[in-house]
């Protein structure tokens, strides 16, 4: 099987803090502010290795950051899951002005699907199709998987339709991030695949 997880994005940069550490590596973290060509904003977090931050100070900056999506089980709760998503850098690349025409935000994955009988609903203010699936993108060179929810709209909801649990797909895209609200407050900011 191919294995396939490439995201590049560009934007600016926050505060870099110090993260985890793990096996002896030190990984910082920041959140990159991405602005769509509708003026709509993005909020990515960003996990970079200290081999990658070295001296420099991204803090501010327009940059380009290139890496895999990465999911993490935050909850302490063995029998729920809570899903936490993260760019996982393996370049980056300061920028001396913004990107002309909008950020970049591609992202190009093969994963599975996890989701056992997908439908496709219309949108009660748009009319259009949407379905979602839950997917889990394989590692590379590592039995563990990185979980993501997709939404597909129009002829991707149709073809979302026909997929069945354990399929591989391929999905092209960009990334997009949510707040969510719970009685009426801020409580997370989370990650999807449109």
């Amino acid at each position: 099987m191919q294995r396939l997880n490439k995201v590049r994005l560009s934007g600016r940069a926050g505060e870099i803090v110090f993260s985890h550490e793990h096996y002896g590596r030190y990984y910082y973290k920041f959140m990159l502010t991405v602005i769509r060509r509708s003026g709509a904003v993005d909020m990515f977090p960003i996990v970079i290795e200290d081999s990658i931050v070295r001296d420099s100070n991204y803090n501010g900056k327009e940059i380009v950051v290139t890496g895999a999506i990465r999911s993490m089980d935050t909850s302490k709760n063995p029998n729920k899951h809570h899903n936490v998503n993260y760019i996982a850098a393996d370049e980056v690349e300061i920028l001396d002005e913004q990107v002309p025409d909008g950020d970049i935000n591609k992202a190009e994955f093969i994963a599975r699907s996890c989701t056992k009988e997908p439908y496709a609903k219309l949108t009660s203010v748009t009319h259009r199709k949407v379905s979602n699936l839950f997917v889990a993108i394989p590692r590379e060179y590592s039995e563990r998987a990185d979980f993501i929810r997709c939404t597909l709209w129009g002829k991707g909801a149709d073809l979302a339709v026909e997929v069945k649990r354990n399929d591989y797909i391929k999905v092209s895209g960009r990334l997009m991030s949510r707040d969510v609200y719970v009685n009426g407050k801020k409580r997370k900011q989370y990650m999807r695949f449109p």
